[in-house]
C-alpha cells in the first residue's frame, strides 16, 4: 500500500492496516537486493476480472500476470497467503515456476487431514505430499500452513 489521501477513484481504505489509504500495488521484486521487476498498480475489478472462474480468484490473476516474463526459466516465486493456493502452485509448476508461501487452510485443493490437524505443543508439525506438491502445518504461536 502506498500511502495517498488525495482524489483518487481506485483509492483504497484498509482500516487494518498502518497505511489505511492509499494505492494498492502489486510487484515482483528480487528477494536478494530489493530490485523490483515487475509491479501493477490495482485499479479496481477490470472486465478481464468480472469472467474468471471461482477458483481462479484475484490473487491467482496478479500471480499469473506478474510472473508472465520468467514462465519456462527455472525461477522461484516466494508469496504470502492471500496469492497462493494449491491449484494456481500446480498451474505454475506446469511453467517451471517454483512457489513456495503460506497459504489459508481452507483453501480448495488443501488436504483434509491438515485443515484438521490438532497440533497442541509449540513445533509440532504435520507434513503431507501430493504428487509435487508439499503442504505442512506446523505449530508457532498458531498453526501455520
Amino acid at each position: 500500500m502506498t500511502a495517498y489521501k488525495g482524489r483518487l477513484s481506485f483509492k483504497q481504505y484498509l482500516p487494518a492496516k498502518p497505511t489505511k489509504f492509499g494505492i494498492k500495488v502489486w510487484l515482483r521484486a528480487d528477494p536478494h537486493n530489493g530490485y523490483v521487476h515487475e509491479f501493477q498498480v490495482y485499479t479496481g475489478r477490470e472486465e478481464g476480472q468480472a469472467g474468471r472462474t471461482k477458483e481462479e480468484g484475484l490473487g491467482a490473476c496478479v500471480v499469473n500476470d506478474l510472473t508472465e516474463k520468467i514462465r519456462g526459466k527455472s525461477h522461484a516465486v516466494y508469496m504470502d497467503n492471500f496469492f497462493s493456493s494449491p491449484t494456481l502452485f500446480e498451474s505454475l509448476r506446469k511453467d517451471k515456476i517454483y512457489c513456495l508461501g503460506t497459504v489459508r487452510a481452507y483453501r480448495k485443493g488443501m488436504p483434509e487431514e491438515i485443515k484438521t490437524a490438532k497440533l497442541k505443543n509449540r513445533g509440532d508439525s504435520i507434513l503431507m505430499t501430493k504428487g509435487n506438491l508439499c503442504a505442512v502445518a506446523w505449530k508457532d504461536k498458531k498453526v501455520v500452513h
